[in-house]
């Protein structure tokens, strides 16, 4: 009875074990499906031997978190974080532009980047700086955010279609997985700050040296097992165990009962709720509030050529379906001249056949790689994550729960969660250290 449970074994659960452990306290992890790293995982793709994302992830400087959190299970030298922010873009027909900050105080890092780029027009430069200029000063008002889409911010910001499209959508989208129409701003106005205009350390762009999943999710089984705590894979939860407001542990299913002192439950909001009893659900509003949550949608299209069409490690693509490519060649073990591209906040494309989005992907390829024309497809793989994140549309932060829960014994952990950024690995990993320290500080 004195373990602490966890429900789940992606970044937020692994994190809180890690955090719990740690502190001294033995930690039980109970993971459904037969491998740790939830929705944040890599896996060995059968025909090409090579190692695939679940989806492609970026890293910042800004995620001090998830780098502490890397740093403590002794994984840190797994991502190549850069020297300074530098992201490169293309357009029809194939036009390549780098925007790439300086060595100077924030905000001057991001904003003399953008006057040096080529990126850019003139009048954008401007209306860049006037942006920045306003997220720097904090004159923003938070109430008439939280009423606003990205694109209505945006546009009352005074920046461009043609910036918003080429620009700041490609960021929205890429941060928050939903469409900027939809989107809310006070959330991303929040990233902008965090990621571009705190420090030129921050705003640096990281990507794994090894599949996602080598990144921690070993390491981070060995640091608990190695403090008394245990991991259990392939351990399906049938409920939580919840008696007279007081959670005493949960039901797997194989129907044994599972006792705790605390329970974390670090699993998505969907399959959180369906932990619970129904009263309950339907009579407490912290509860009841998360049903308003709603998925957004990612496809993530790798294809494997019989030669590279980029030497780049990652670009911004303008004018296209597709939104970014990452070249899968640079990573050990992900095969050679492999590319995956994501398209985030996919809601109207999900339910487009594979060989569709194939067709639309090499199309997109065509248009900005002349290598790509010549270049024969080997191999490809679609994958498509429905509920790869909630969507952070307009009012959804007051549906998000604290880790507290009014049920004592009950934290909650995961990117969905109030964690005040939207569903990133970083969101994540916060989450799991919020929901350790709640539980350590009601010892």
């Amino acid at each position: 009875m004195d373990e602490v449970l966890i429900i789940g074994g992606g970044f937020a659960g692994l994190a809180a074990g890690v955090a719990l452990a740690k502190s001294g306290r033995r930690v039980r992890l109970l993971e459904q499906k037969p491998h740790l790293g939830g929705r944040a995982r890599s896996f060995v793709d059968s025909r090409s031997g090579s190692v695939v994302d679940n989806g492609q992830h970026l890293l910042m400087g800004c995620y001090h978190a998830t780098l502490r959190f890397l740093e403590e299970i002794g994984t840190l030298d797994r991502i190549a974080l850069q020297p300074r922010l530098r992201v490169h873009f293309l357009e029809p027909p194939g036009k390549l532009t780098t925007l790439e900050c300086l060595g100077l105080a924030s905000p001057w890092h991001l904003l003399a980047g953008v006057l040096c780029s080529d990126s850019f027009s003139w009048r954008e430069k401007r209306e860049v700086f006037r942006l920045g200029r306003s997220l720097s000063a904090g004159e923003d008002s938070r109430d008439a955010l939280e009423r606003m889409t990205v694109e209505e911010w945006l546009s009352a910001m005074g920046q461009s279609e043609k910036l918003r499209r080429g620009f700041w959508d490609l960021l929205s989208i890429a941060a928050l997985n939903e469409n900027p129409r939809r989107a809310a701003a006070t959330i991303f106005a929040r990233v902008l700050r965090l990621a571009l205009f705190t420090s030129p350390a921050d705003s640096r762009l990281a990507i794994p040296r090894v599949g996602l999943s080598d990144c921690y999710t070993d390491a981070a089984r060995a640091y608990i097992e190695a403090r008394g705590g245990r991991i259990d894979t392939g351990q399906g939860i049938k409920a939580l165990r919840i008696v007279q407001g007081v959670c005493e542990g949960v039901q797997p299913s194989n129907d044994e009962k599972i006792e705790a002192a605390a329970v974390v439950s670090a699993v998505s909001w969907f399959e959180f709720v369906r932990l619970l009893p129904g009263d309950l659900l339907r009579s407490e509003p912290y509860f009841t509030n998360i049903l308003a949550l709603r998925p957004a949608p990612v496809i993530s299209i790798n294809l494997w050529f019989d030669r590279a069409i980029t030497d780049l490690d990652f670009v911004g693509l303008r004018g296209t379906t597709i939104q970014w490519l990452f070249n899968r060649g640079k990573i050990p073990g992900s095969g050679q001249n492999g590319v995956s591209l994501v398209l985030s906040g996919a809601h109207e494309h999900i339910t487009r056949s594979k060989e569709e989005l194939l067709s639309v992907a090499i199309r997109d390829l065509a248009e900005l790689f002349p290598e790509s024309r010549a270049a024969e497809v080997l191999h490809s793989l679609v994958i498509k994550e429905r509920f790869a994140t909630f969507s952070p549309c307009v009012g959804v932060e007051e549906l998000r729960p604290q880790a507290l829960s009014p049920v004592r014994g009950l934290y909650l952990a995961g990117d969905w969660t109030a964690t005040g950024l939207p569903a990133t690995i970083e969101g994540a990993v916060q989450s799991g250290y919020t929901a350790a320290q709640e539980i350590l500080r009601t010892e």
